[in-house]
């Protein structure tokens, strides 16, 4: 493995950078053929091969993840395989039952950021010590020590999203304006953390008005980020923000959390509209925006009517024009007006290990 000066900044630096990195390739197939597949697949069974292969995608996340972190540190194929094996190990996806194991999901994505954190940090301690018994003995060593740590740690992790989540459905109390500013404005910044949104709605139970105004919370994220990395970054990588997940930019916002202030504008705005056009969801559908079209399909089917030409120019509207429109004008606002951040600051890390 390299040798490189190791701070606490560049190490949670590589960590976050790797996490989204995996959540983004194991999202991103699922997002953009997953509801087209599941809509497809009735009529041309080629397209339940093509669901099955990019849900298979999706619930490989943690082992994703621990591979995309690991190649962060320029780990060598035996510790590179051992992170990713713990994060599968502490994400919670695999439930034990007396007829077998069943993969519930991706697992607790903060628990899996905790775990990889361990095992990256307990391999680089251990560095060439272990000379010619490394593929003998490392595997056994991170496997029983860094899950094992993963597995105690679960439940407490867990525990954290939930009252994340119990915070959020605290806001459904409120009118319906209020409660949709909230909730918009929350997801708009728990999509971009390492906390799953998905995993906190389905938690709650969280439906109807809330479900809807927290997918446009995601959406102004998707919209934001997008905008904001027009400027410094490649397209392909502010379309990925866009069409697949804003988690890639979690380093980004960690560096610079100044510029959220132009998404939760747009998530406050979104989420106004959401409550008065009543835009629902499902526990289901809530946490994933535009991506796979998961929440404009969810918030048509409620509407009175169901997919009438009036009700889809509503859904374009609240879902594709506003957002652009109002992530264009806050983004110019915040850096042009206001001179809250430079356009630098949006500047991604680079998705790969520099040679």
């Amino acid at each position: 493995m390299a040798k490189e000066t190791m701070s606490v900044k560049l190490f949670v630096n590589k960590v976050l950078t790797g996490h989204a990195v995996g959540i983004v390739a194991g999202l991103i197939p699922s997002a953009l053929l997953g509801e087209i597949s599941k809509a497809l697949m009735v009529r041309l069974p080629v397209f339940g091969v093509i669901f099955q292969i990019v849900t298979t995608l999706m619930l490989a996340v943690p082992l994703l993840i621990g591979a995309a972190v690991a190649h962060q540190f320029r780990f060598k194929p035996v510790p590179m395989v051992c992170v990713a094996a713990v994060a599968w190990i502490g994400s919670g996806a695999l439930k034990f039952t007396p007829t077998g194991v069943i993969v519930t999901g991706m697992g607790d994505l903060v628990n899996i950021l905790v775990t990889v954190s361990l095992a990256c940090g307990f391999i680089l301690l251990i560095g060439d010590r272990l000379g010619s018994f490394e593929p003998l003995v490392m595997p056994v060593i991170v496997a029983v020590v860094g899950g094992g740590l993963g597995v105690i740690l679960l439940p407490y992790v867990h525990a954290l999203t939930l009252g994340i989540g119990h915070v959020v459905n605290s806001f459904a109390a409120l009118q319906p304006i209020p409660m949709g500013i909230l909730i918009a404005a929350s997801f708009s910044i728990i999509i971009i953390s390492p906390v799953s949104t998905v995993a906190i709605a389905t938690a709650i139970g969280m439906s109807g008005i809330a479900s809807g105004t927290g997918n446009l919370g995601c959406v102004a994220a998707a919209v934001g980020m997008f905008v904001g990395g027009l400027h410094v970054n490649k397209i392909g990588l502010s379309l990925s923000a866009l069409i697949g997940t804003p988690k890639i930019m979690i380093a980004t916002l960690v560096r610079k959390p100044i510029i959220s202030v132009p998404i939760l504008l747009n998530a406050a705005l979104l989420g106004t509209l959401g409550a008065l056009f009543k835009i629902q969801g499902t526990p289901v559908s809530a946490g994933f925006g535009f991506s796979g079209m998961v929440g404009p399909i969810n918030a048509i089917r409620f509407m009175t009517g169901g997919p009438t030409l009036s009700n889809l120019l509503v859904i374009a509207i609240i879902f594709i024009a506003v957002p652009f429109i109002g992530g264009f004008f806050f983004e110019w606002l915040c850096r042009k007006v206001l001179h809250l951040y430079k356009a630098e600051d949006y500047k991604a890390e680079e998705y790969r290990v520099q040679e």
